[in-house]
């Protein structure tokens, strides 16, 4: 079976006054030069017809929402969409994690009424990163619902000031530093020590992490003995090494448009059991169904195990969101 773990399904009530279809060729420049690419609703059908064209059987679905409101919108139309194209499509929840019990009763309801399969937030939250203390009341609540984590890039993350050029250069960059943050700070910041059965899904392959992961272990392991950097003078910020941490995040695969060597960088120090195959629909892929087939086909071709690649293509992502 094979699952695609990032697949975005934009309602139009959603997207007031734009058009009805999807196109990465379409962008706006500001005047520094910052990129943004238009995101238009696609029918449902056509991402059906994308599904069956690629061969895919399964899509886990999230959308963009602003308020709790269109949040609580994306629930009962992503289950009547789910009820609609039975054993096509997997829902997850959305809410603004630091919205309080509004917010978490809505998560209750998305859940244990409407059948998502998991909750869905970006990198930042109002400003505030994964491990601000303001967001372990939801971790507690969805500790309690049992239900796993998915992490997206934030739309446009503040703080990287020196990556606004007259080219794409911020639009390309700034969303992947930020998730290497995000996904770092779940290392350290003492979320998987105080909700050590948490599950969390990191979009875009963590943001590239993988080809920093020996500098990581060189400034922040807890290796003793001589020639060991430690800008913590030994002390250690969690109770175990942080690769402990590390290991027990979720990858998925979007946000390469099918590229191989970061797939084989990943592979490099990511278990193959924690990559989750995934197509960033209509973002990638919208007009090259061959190209969302290639990915898989060299995916296949990568010399794994046939069990480690069926693990990447769908096992995965069955075991994370309980499909």
């Amino acid at each position: 079976m094979i699952i695609d773990a990032e697949h975005h399904i934009h309602l139009p009530e959603h997207l007031t006054g734009r058009r009805s279809r999807s196109d990465r060729n379409e962008r706006e420049w500001d005047a520094r030069g910052k990129l943004s690419v238009k995101t238009f609703p696609y029918p449902v059908e056509q991402h059906i017809a994308f599904l069956d064209e690629v061969g895919i059987d399964k899509a886990i679905v999230t959308t963009s929402c602003k308020t709790l409101e269109e949040m609580t919108q994306w629930h009962n139309t992503c289950a009547d969409l789910v009820a609609r194209y039975p054993g096509r499509l997997v829902g997850l929840a959305l809410i603004p994690p630091l919205g309080g019990e509004p917010a978490f009763r809505e998560m209750e309801r998305a859940v244990k009424d409407l059948g998502m399969k998991g909750v869905h937030i970006r990198t930042r939250n109002n400003g505030l990163q994964l491990d601000s203390p303001e967001m372990w009341p939801f971790y507690e609540r969805v500790s309690r619902l049992g239900i796993p984590i998915d992490v997206h890039i934030a739309v446009d993350p503040g703080g990287f000031d020196a990556l606004h050029a007259p080219y794409a250069l911020h639009y390309i960059m700034a969303r992947e530093f930020d998730m290497c943050a995000a996904t770092m700070r779940l290392c350290l910041g003492g979320v998987l020590e105080d909700f050590p059965d948490l599950v969390f899904v990191m979009n875009h392959f963590g943001g590239g992490l993988s080809s920093m992961i020996e500098r990581l272990d060189a400034y922040i392991g807890y290796a003793e003995g001589p020639g060991q950097f430690d800008f913590y003078r030994g002390k250690r910020l969690t109770k175990k090494p942080w690769r402990e941490y590390f290991n027990k995040l979720y990858f998925s695969m979007a946000g390469r448009e099918g590229g191989m060597e970061t797939v084989k960088c990943a592979l490099s120090n990511i278990s193959p059991r924690k990559l989750l195959f995934a197509t960033d629909f209509p973002m990638n892929f919208e007009r090259d169904a061959a190209g969302a087939r290639k990915y898989i086909d060299d995916i296949k071709s990568l010399g794994l195990p046939a069990e480690q690649v069926d693990s990447i293509l769908g096992g995965n992502a069955a075991s994370v969101f309980s499909i």
